[in-house]
């Protein structure tokens, strides 16, 4: 009798640290597959601007006349004060601080060009990644700009696009430059 209740109650014990035991696994394994998911679906600084680029000269070359400033595409791909600044400045009538589409720095583009898109290795700039764009362009050739991304929301997002082929970058940071295109435009509609 003595060794039927050892063993009953050894039993018993066994079976709880054993339930204990396959709850802790369950939800490690759980938890787990939740990190790894969300890791997974995090895209790299590379993956963001290969796929917005294919997104955006598809639309550029497309007979679509809505301005793409205003897409969930461009709320998943480009930064919040960006696409802010870049609304704010095409509502200025007469502005020379934007004089070239913002993230092709051209003024037209081809969709034989698009296939002849080449996104480089990101690399660490101030907290952030920066990382080269080749576009195709007339002739077989290559127009190099040079993207900057942070991350926002938990995703990357271009920031900034700077034109390395020609030197050149339009200035939507600079609050005094868009401050004086406005005074500009007010007087324009005085005349």
């Amino acid at each position: 009798m003595v060794f039927t209740e050892l063993k009953t109650e050894i039993s018993m014990e066994w079976n709880i640290n054993t339930a204990v035991d396959h709850a802790t696994m369950r939800i490690l394994l759980l938890v787990s597959l939740l990190l790894m998911s969300c890791i997974t679906h995090a895209q790299t600084p590379e993956v963001t601007v290969r796929d917005f680029y294919h997104f955006y000269l598809t639309d550029f070359v497309s007979d679509n006349h809505e301005n793409p400033l205003n897409s969930a595409k461009m709320q998943q791909y480009v930064a919040k004060e960006t696409l802010t600044r870049l609304k704010a400045i095409q509502d200025i009538e007469e502005q020379e601080i934007v004089d070239a589409d913002y993230f092709t720095y051209c003024q037209d583009y081809a969709a034989e060009w698009i296939p002849a898109l080449d996104v480089g290795t990101a690399r660490d700039d101030a907290g952030g990644k920066v990382l080269d764009v080749w576009l195709g362009i007339e002739d077989g050739k290559k127009r190099k700009l040079r993207d900057y991304l942070r991350q926002e929301d938990g995703n990357w997002k271009i920031y900034r696009v700077v034109d390395v082929s020609n030197g050149f970058e339009q200035n939507i940071f600079d609050d005094n430059a868009i401050s004086a295109a406005r005074a500009q435009a007010a007087t324009l509609s005085q005349h």
